[in-house]
């Protein structure tokens, strides 16, 4: 597989009973087990980061704009279901 010239490898170490329950995390939503840990990781990442949105001056606008602008597919999956 060819990586993207702007991206970064990371390893993680799971428990091999976890690593089951990811797979089929992932294949339930029919995406890879890849994208879906990538998708999961964003959503924590963006709900982390709404706790501490400063609501005042459409700083909530923006910031929103930047969640929905960066997410389009996972939106629309969300959306879905």
């Amino acid at each position: 597989m060819k990586q993207k010239k702007d991206t970064v490898r990371l390893t993680i170490d799971f428990p091999v009973e976890q690593h089951a329950y990811l797979k089929m995390l992932a294949a339930k939503k029919g995406v890879s087990m890849r994208q879906y840990v990538i998708e999961s990781l964003c959503e924590t990442v963006e709900i982390q980061e709404a706790k501490y949105i400063d609501l005042s001056e459409n700083k909530f606008k923006k910031a929103l704009g930047k969640v929905i602008g960066g997410n389009d597919d996972v939106l629309r999956r969300l959306a879905d279901k």
